[in-house]
């Protein structure tokens, strides 16, 4: 199966081989972009995304790690001298994104921060996920993390913020075909905070698999064992 999503970076936080896990997706002259990590935004002007054509940019924010967040402020900046009329940072929880981009010195008049729901040129569905950081004494610290139903005319997908449980609604509604694809982070070292590949295979049919994308790999993850489990892989 062939991915509706185009990746910019295929890698976790510590990856010494690969950009910080981010996509995007073009409708007519709307890029929407899912996350912007610390390498991400060098790899967009490599890249060249946004070109003449990109009118309007929403910004979908799964959580606040800066390899999901980190070059944010540079790619704002960088929107407003290639005169983007329309940046919309999305997130669940308004205030985190304001809180960030005041730290970063960045003006309000230079974005909109939307809710899922204020969003109408296509539908789009947040999905709360547990994210937890083991702390210094063994403790989860968690943090807010969301997954992101888009649909449009022509294209239904889910998109996985880092998580360590799998969301159940979305899961149900991915096995009853109510989400076609499903790009999922994965892990195979033991962290507390991502889902295990093994876990993954446990609660998805074989016959769906070729439906998931495995994203927001470790180096060191087997890319032949997420095909032979029957997966799909973005790297």
């Amino acid at each position: 199966m062939e991915s509706l999503l185009k990746f910019i970076g295929t890698g976790g936080a510590f990856s010494k081989k690969h950009i910080n896990n981010s996509a995007y997706y073009i409708i007519d002259k709307k890029l929407i972009l899912f996350d912007c990590g610390e390498t991400v935004f060098h790899e967009i002007l490599n890249l060249d995304i946004i070109d003449d054509r990109i009118k309007s940019i929403d910004i979908i924010i799964t959580h606040f790690h800066s390899d999901h967040v980190g070059s944010l402020g540079s790619l704002l900046f960088y929107c407003r001298f290639k005169k983007i009329k329309e940046i919309n940072v999305i997130f669940p929880i308004k205030e985190l994104p304001y809180s960030l981009l005041r730290i970063y010195g960045i003006d309000e008049s230079l974005f909109n921060v939307k809710t899922p729901s204020e969003i109408t040129t296509y539908y789009l569905k947040e999905y709360e996920q547990l994210h937890g950081d083991v702390s210094s004494c063994g403790e989860i610290v968690k943090m807010p993390s969301y997954g992101y139903h888009l649909i449009n005319d022509k294209d239904n997908f889910f998109y996985s913020g880092d998580t360590c449980i799998i969301n159940k609604i979305a899961l149900k509604k991915f096995k009853n075909k109510e989400i076609e694809i499903m790009y999922h982070e994965v892990t195979d070292d033991g962290y507390k905070a991502h889902v295990q590949l093994k876990d993954l295979a446990k609660v998805i049919d074989l016959e769906d698999r070729k439906r998931v994308f495995c994203m927001h790999l470790s180096d060191s993850i087997d890319i032949k064992e997420i095909k032979k489990l029957g997966f799909e892989s973005v790297r």
